[in-house]
């Protein structure tokens, strides 16, 4: 006699099914921009990327979200990263290059940080060394949860960790760059025209590809850098236009969308451990880029916000549009990250085995 259990079959039709799917995602952008212009009617920072990751979360919490479609990060990427690109004129590239030496010790400084954090939050989580180095590990959070994964660390709780590292960093410098009053001076005045359509045009076509190629050739963050150097070249042959408002809303709103994504009650549950003990971690790895920044500005080599932002374990792309949005040298602000994303990208395997070979993070759960 068959000890089964009865085997419940769905009345929905492949077409109900793709219509729900659909309806999830519409209903989950609805949410991610209703949140956003709420936000921005409320006057807080940077409202269409805060408001939008709260709407966003909402839905996700509730149990109806959806998680972004690939192409929808990738579409906010590419435009962010022609945006900024515009900022490069010769004068910006000028600027940037004197700063070379300062980004190449931003990175170095970026690989000591997951050095030193690795054992921090191996202790607090009570994770195996390979999770607990790439966990912390300041550079392009996809790329970081790749590698984790090929080096036997555990993928889900490196991701858990990153998307931890990036809410809280984007949330709270958004505050810090609104109440601080600074103002570097946009490096695109308000008053410079938008582009033309038929430049515009040009673009649709040749920033997804130059993201597309720079995909091909396993460059960092390539959906953003490639439409950056893209747009870059333009800039610094004598291109003076800016990004439509309106367009850089819309990918302000996606952004906001694959940060609230992640705040499912599966995420909260799942490892509260992980989760707080990232969280940690991160605020210690602030505490540190302020004193960092800090010093840079009473050197004299960059603002204190501006080199605040430079140095904060933040996504590239949230990093560079808080400094688009409140005119803190986001060309700065994106240079230094692609070193350090660069950097991390192609160190962290030796980072991982100096810091086991030493003792420094045990390879295995701490007792």
């Amino acid at each position: 006699m068959s000890m089964a259990g009865p085997i419940w079959v769905s009345d929905e039709t492949p077409a109900q099914a793709t219509l729900r799917f659909w309806g999830r995602r519409l209903l989950t952008l609805a949410a991610a921009a209703a949140g956003g212009q709420a936000a921005f009617s409320l006057g807080i920072p940077l409202p269409w990327v805060l408001g939008s990751m709260v709407g966003t979360a909402l839905v996700m919490l509730l149990g109806v979200g959806a998680r972004q479609p690939l192409q929808g990060r990738r579409a906010a990427q590419i435009t962010i990263g022609t945006a900024l690109g515009l900022t490069f004129t010769q004068d910006v590239i000028r600027e940037v290059a004197v700063l070379g030496h300062w980004m190449l010790a931003g990175a170095v400084f970026s690989i000591g940080l997951t050095m030193l954090f690795s054992r921090v939050i191996q202790r607090l989580a009570g994770i195996d060394g390979p999770t607990a180095i790439y966990s912390v590990a300041v550079g392009a959070s996809a790329e970081m949860a790749l590698q984790a994964q090929k080096a036997g660390a555990d993928g889900a709780q490196v991701a858990a960790a990153h998307a931890v590292r990036i809410i809280l960093v984007v949330s709270l410098a958004s505050v810090v760059a609104h109440f601080s009053g600074e103002m570097a001076g946009a490096y695109i005045s308000a008053a410079t025209t938008a582009i033309s359509w038929q430049l515009a045009l040009l673009f649709v076509v040749l920033a997804p590809l130059c993201g597309w190629l720079a995909d091909l050739v396993r460059m960092p963050n390539a959906w953003l850098l490639g439409p950056v150097l893209m747009a870059g070249a333009f800039a610094a042959t004598g291109t003076n236009a800016r990004m439509y408002p309106a367009t850089l809303v819309a990918a302000q709103v996606l952004i906001g969308w694959s940060l609230g994504q992640h705040m499912t009650r599966a995420f909260f549950l799942k490892s509260p451990r992980m989760l707080a003990s990232a969280a940690v971690v991160t605020l210690g790895m602030l505490a540190i880029c302020v004193l960092l920044a800090w010093g840079l500005s009473r050197a004299g080599v960059i603002s204190l916000l501006t080199a605040f932002l430079a140095v904060a374990p933040g996504g590239t792309a949230e990093m560079a549009i808080i400094a688009k949005t409140f005119g803190i040298g986001a060309p700065i602000v994106t240079a230094f990250h692609f070193f350090r994303v660069i950097s991390t990208v192609l160190t962290i395997g030796w980072v991982g085995r100096i810091v086991v070979q030493t003792g420094w993070v045990s390879p295995q759960r701490p007792p």
